[in-house]
């Protein structure tokens, strides 16, 4: 099983994105906040700073367009390791970094 690391980020937040690649497809998501916290949805985090909120929740916004865009999962599976792409389509540009490629069947030998 084929599976890939990005870094998703603008200038404010950054989020880590781990995913098989199966069939053209990007599947199997694993989100990532920081530390070793991992969910399969985008993290709803919560900040006691109201305009840091608003910029975190705005984040969020422009991540959910991102993954609504009809050629996203070519963007993150055509990346060489260390390029990067923008996704200019946000109200904070995004940087969509791939950071490492793995073969999980590999990694259990």
């Amino acid at each position: 099983m084929e599976r890939a690391v990005w870094i998703i980020l603008n200038e404010n937040f950054s989020l880590t994105l781990d995913s098989e690649i199966r069939n053209g497809k990007i599947t199997d998501k694993k989100f990532s906040p920081g530390e070793d916290l991992w969910t399969e949805e985008i993290p709803r985090l919560g900040f006691s700073d109201e305009k840091v909120q608003k910029e975190y929740d705005e984040f969020v916004s422009d991540l959910i367009s991102l993954f609504g865009e009809p050629t996203v999962d070519e963007v993150f599976i055509d990346a060489k390791l260390g390029e990067e792409s923008e996704y200019i389509h946000a109200k904070n540009p995004l940087v969509i970094r791939k950071i490492e490629e793995y073969d999980v069947d590999e990694i259990i030998e």
